[in-house]
């Protein structure tokens, strides 16, 4: 990810699948069914959202 990194693949639940090499993108659209585990996930959204924003 990055503008040096590797392009992802994200498949929506509509419309045709992403394409992006954003991390706040990718972070976003993890989603675990297991609630302990989605706490991580969580924590690492707002994070990268926190970065996001302040860079």
């Amino acid at each position: 990810m990055g503008p040096n990194g590797k392009s992802v693949t994200i498949q929506q639940n509509w419309g045709r699948p992403k394409v992006t090499k954003d991390g706040v993108t990718v972070a976003n659209s993890i989603g675990l069914r297991d609630k302990y585990e989605n706490i991580g996930t969580k924590l690492v959204q707002d994070v990268s959202s926190n970065t996001n924003e302040e860079a």
